[in-house]
């Protein structure tokens, strides 16, 4: 059977991120088929890299896993390093700049020194020496090494590690923003890249020129089929009876979710008679402070089953982050044929709302009101709106068409 290695810079039942997810995903999908095993850091927390999981391996989820432990910490040094590189600049408004802007920004990173990109990288961590070994000494074993994101210093320093570029794949969950414009990210056009939608895509051609690679796009197992999909939707008709909006995932500035709050808020205001909630599910990110808002339930973690339960009962599934290379919630919330409402600043998600008609995507408050009125008033609407995202999720993201297409592409 052949072996086939995937690297991520943290993995496990309680890590939350969308590239980890992914390979997660990836490995399910490959592991009927070849031997899989993920290689990864002992971190859970993506903001300090301390160590968390014991270092070794273990298996889990029917994956074997291979756990190495970072070498530091991220210090205060690698914000210093940060703060030099942004000159002044938002990253959590970058999506805002205009196109002359961007191309200002473009300049600005050319003329930055190699070594003090690399020195960026290296100390934003996770930096796993022993992972990096690992792939020197082991790399003839695996007929492909599988790296997920370009961002962090498991791929950028990973990737050399490896003999053979031929066997080098890289998802690089690539989106608009300020540190994607670093010119050290170019060496990933020499690999095979895995894309996520075309979108990605075309980005990482305006980044990196021309590059090889395909989009293979993502799965997920149904779970609106048969009886389990009517199980949601009977116990989501016994919840809450006020009309809501809902956001699922990482609760923290950089997912757009102070903008999401003040939109609300605004809304509320201007609209004192509405039913109308936000209900967030997910982690709460460290020193991001909430504040109590009319009309916001944060629920916090929950599990799976209670996820797809409030989705299926939200009037909309709400993702106002505009720095998305997928987004998995969005494909969720098609999946259980509920209508989405999107940051238009983001190109993918505005790609899969006009690519499926299954939603909004706003670029400003009024076009953010806007949506919720015509999802609230017009239940016709909403009904239509949840059955095309239901269509595109069956026509593009089933399960057993992902496998196919992965098989292919890594040609195992």
């Amino acid at each position: 059977m052949k072996r086939v290695a995937l690297v991520v810079q943290r993995f496990g039942g309680e890590v939350l991120g969308g590239a980890e997810t992914l390979a997660g995903v990836f490995a399910q999908a490959l592991k009927a088929h070849c031997e899989v095993i993920i290689l990864t850091s002992t971190a859970r927390d993506h903001i300090t890299w301390a160590r968390y999981y014991r270092e070794g391996e273990s298996i889990e989820d029917g994956l074997r896993v291979l756990r190495f432990n970072p070498d530091f910490e991220r210090p205060h040094y690698f914000h210093e390093l940060n703060r030099i590189f942004l000159d002044g600049t938002n990253p959590e408004r970058f999506f805002e700049l205009s196109h002359l802007q961007k191309k200002s920004w473009r300049e600005h990173c050319l003329r930055l020194p190699l070594g003090f990109q690399e020195e960026l990288v290296r100390w934003q961590g996770p930096f796993p020496s022993g992972l990096f070994q690992y792939l020197r000494d082991n790399w003839p074993l695996y007929q492909a090494v599988i790296f997920f994101t370009y961002l962090y210093p498991t791929t950028y320093f990973g990737v050399e590690c490896v003999g053979d570029p031929e066997r080098v794949f890289l998802h690089p969950t690539l989106h608009d923003e300020a540190h994607a414009y670093l010119s050290i990210w170019r060496r990933y056009s020499r690999y095979n890249l895995l894309f996520l939608t075309e979108e990605e895509a075309e980005l990482a051609r305006w980044y990196w020129g021309e590059v090889k690679g395909r989009v293979v796009g993502y799965g997920l197992a149904d779970q609106n089929a048969g009886s389990q999909g009517t199980a949601f939707r009977q116990r989501a008709k016994q919840g809450s009876e006020k009309p809501y909006l809902l956001y699922a995932g990482r609760i923290e500035a950089a997912k757009g979710i102070n903008i999401l709050l003040d939109y609300f808020t605004r809304y509320k205001r201007e609209y004192p008679a509405s039913l109308l909630q936000l209900k967030l599910i997910g982690r709460v990110s460290p020193g991001l402070r909430l504040e109590k808002n009319a009309g916001v339930e944060l629920d916090g973690f929950v599990s799976e089953e209670k996820k797809f339960r409030l989705m299926a009962g939200a009037l909309a599934v709400v993702l106002p982050s505009p720095y998305e290379s997928l987004s998995i919630v969005v494909l969720e919330a098609f999946m259980m044929g509920t209508p989405v409402i999107v940051n238009g600043h983001c190109p993918v998600l505005a790609g899969h709302v006009t690519r499926s008609g299954a939603g909004f995507a706003y670029r400003n408050y009024v076009e953010f009101a806007n949506a919720m009125e015509r999802l609230q008033k017009d239940s016709i609407l909403r009904s239509r709106l949840g059955q095309m995202g239901r269509s595109y999720f069956l026509e593009n993201y089933e399960w057993s068409g992902y496998q196919a297409r992965l098989l292919e592409a890594l040609n195992l």
